[in-house]
C-alpha cells in the first residue's frame, strides 16, 4: 500500500506509475492530469493556505507560480466553489492583506485599481481648417502661382512666388525657404505621422529632407502653411511619446498617483531612462522596509560598542566603513539598543589625536655667531647687534654689525661709544657696497691690513701676470 499525494487515499502499488521520473500518484489522478482537469486543494493544502493567509501573505504570493505556492489560482476557485464558507473567509483575508500591501507600498487610496484603465484613444486630428486655409486663394490675387504651389494662400499674401524668392540666391545652398517640392515632401511626411527629428535628419540613418532652421523660416514666412505644420509637428510628437513604451501615455502610477499632482522624475538604470513617482520616491524613504542581514547588525553593534561615531561607520572613504546610510538607518529603526549606543556616542566629546612632528632637514639651522640665538652669549657682539638698527637691509647690517663687533674686540671703539661710533660703521658698510667691483684700481690693496697690491696678488693666484 502506497499513499497517492492528490487525493489522499492508500491505493495498492499497481495502482501507481513506476519509474524515476514518475509522479507519486494513483491512475485515476493521473489520467485527470493528463486530461487537463483542474485539481481542488486536499486537507493539507487548504490548512497551509488558510495559515498563510492569516499570516498576512497576499493571494498573489500564494498562487503566483513561484517556488512557494501551495496551487494554482484555478485550484483555488474550485476548492472556493466546492467550499464556500471557506471561500467566503479566504477571500476577506485576501482583500484584508491586499490593502495591507498597498498601504506598504504608499499607494494614496488603497481602493484604486492596481493599473488604472487606459484612457480610450481619441481620433487622430487632421486639421481640416488649417488644410482649407492653407489652400484658399482670394478671388483678387493677382500672382500667377506655380503648378505645384505648397501654399497658394501664403503666396497671395506675400505677393511672389516661392520660386522668385529663391531665385535671388546667388547659389542655392544660400536659398532662405524650403523649395515648392521640399515643402510638399515635409507636409506629406508629417501627415503621414513623421516627427521634426526624422524631418530635419536628426535621428541617426535618415536623410534629412531640409534642415530645422530652413524648416522654422519658412513656417515663420509662410504663416498659415507654418500653423498646419506645427500643429502635425504637435500631433506626431505625442504620438511618438506614447510610442516610447507600454506606460507611455499613461497620468497614473501603478500605484494610483497622478503625475499632474505628485510630479514625477527620470532614473537612468541599465542604460535606459525610467519613470518614477515622486510620491512613491517619498514614502519609500519615510517608510524605509529594507532589513539589513544578521552579520551586518553585529558588525554595527560591536563597532558603536567600541565607541565608534555613525559618521566614520558610514564614510565610504574610512578605513572604519561599515555599510552605507540608508543601511545604517533601517539598523537604527529596527534595534533600539544600537540607536541608543549611537546617540550616546555622538555626545561625547572628540578626540584629535596630535600628528607627529616631521623634522625635515631642511628645517635645521646651524649655530650662528649672535648673541640672541649662540650660546654661551657674547656681550661685545650682542651689543654692537643692539646698537645698529634693525631696519637695514641684511647685506648692509650684517657687515656693519661685524665690523663693530671687530673693533671693540681689538679696544679700538670703547663699549660706552658704541652706540655714537654705530652710524659711521653703517656708512662704511654702505660705501662699500657701492664700490663696482669692476672698475676697482689694479694697484688698490688686496687686504685693509696690508700693503701687497691686488694685481700680484691675482698674478699668484691665478697666473694672468709672469
Amino acid at each position: 500500500m502506497k499513499h497517492c499525494r492528490r487525493c489522499e487515499q492508500d491505493l495498492p502499488f499497481s495502482s501507481f506509475r513506476t519509474g524515476k521520473k514518475a509522479p507519486r500518484v494513483c491512475e485515476s489522478c493521473l489520467s485527470k492530469l493528463i486530461a487537463g482537469a483542474v485539481f481542488t486543494m486536499n486537507a493539507k493544502e487548504a490548512m497551509a493556505f488558510m495559515a498563510r493567509l492569516e499570516a498576512g501573505e497576499t493571494l498573489r504570493t500564494i498562487v503566483g507560480g513561484g517556488g512557494n505556492t501551495i496551487c494554482s489560482k484555478k485550484a483555488f476557485r474550485k476548492h472556493c466553489e466546492l467550499y464556500p464558507e471557506w471561500g467566503t473567509k479566504a477571500a476577506c483575508l485576501a482583500q484584508r492583506n491586499r490593502k495591507l500591501a498597498d498601504k506598504r507600498k504608499g499607494r494614496s487610496n488603497p481602493n484604486l485599481p492596481v493599473r488604472p484603465k487606459s484612457v480610450t484613444e481619441q481620433e487622430i486630428a487632421t486639421f481640416p481648417e488649417l488644410r482649407a486655409r492653407n489652400f484658399g486663394v482670394s478671388a483678387c490675387a493677382a500672382v500667377k502661382a506655380c503648378s505645384n504651389c505648397p501654399h497658394p494662400a501664403d503666396c497671395a499674401a506675400v505677393g511672389e512666388c516661392l520660386d522668385t524668392i529663391n531665385a535671388r540666391a546667388a547659389i542655392p545652398h544660400q536659398e532662405k525657404y524650403m523649395r515648392p517640392a521640399q515643402a510638399a515632401a515635409c507636409m506629406s511626411a508629417l501627415e503621414n505621422g513623421m516627427s521634426k527629428r526624422w524631418l530635419t535628419g536628426y535621428v541617426k540613418g535618415t536623410k534629412a529632407i531640409a534642415s530645422a532652421n530652413k524648416f522654422e523660416k519658412h513656417c515663420d514666412k509662410y504663416r498659415n502653411w507654418g500653423a498646419w505644420a506645427l500643429a502635425l509637428v504637435e500631433r506626431n510628437r505625442k504620438l511618438a511619446d506614447k510610442k516610447k513604451g507600454h506606460r507611455g501615455g499613461r497620468e497614473f502610477c501603478s500605484h494610483g498617483h497622478s503625475f499632474a499632482v505628485h510630479g514625477k522624475s527620470y532614473l537612468q538604470a541599465d542604460g535606459r531612462w525610467h519613470r518614477q513617482c515622486l510620491a512613491c520616491v517619498s514614502f519609500r524613504h519615510s517608510n524605509p522596509t529594507h532589513t539589513p542581514k544578521p552579520e551586518l547588525v553585529e558588525k554595527v553593534r560591536a563597532a558603536v560598542i567600541a565607541g565608534t561615531r555613525v559618521t566614520a561607520l558610514s564614510d565610504r572613504h574610512s578605513e572604519t566603513f561599515v555599510c552605507d546610510f540608508r543601511q545604517m538607518k533601517a539598523i537604527r529603526r529596527l534595534h533600539n539598543d544600537i540607536a541608543e549606543m549611537i546617540d550616546r556616542n555622538s555626545h561625547q566629546p572628540r578626540f584629535v589625536a596630535p600628528r607627529a612632528a616631521i623634522i625635515r632637514a631642511t628645517n635645521l639651522r646651524e649655530p650662528t655667531l649672535t648673541g640672541v640665538i649662540a650660546a654661551p652669549a657674547d656681550p661685545l657682539f650682542t651689543l654692537a647687534d643692539q646698537v645698529i638698527p634693525r631696519n637695514l637691509p641684511p647685506h648692509i647690517r650684517r657687515p656693519a654689525v661685524s665690523s663693530l663687533a671687530a673693533a671693540l674686540w681689538l679696544k679700538e671703539v670703547a663699549p660706552e661709544d658704541a652706540g655714537r661710533v654705530a652710524k659711521m660703521f653703517v656708512n662704511a658698510a654702505w660705501k662699500e657696497d657701492a664700490v663696482d667691483r669692476r672698475f676697482i684700481s689694479l694697484d688698490a690693496p688686496a687686504f685693509r691690513d696690508g700693503s701687497v697690491p691686488l694685481i700680484e696678488r691675482i698674478s699668484e693666484r691665478q697666473g694672468i701676470w709672469a
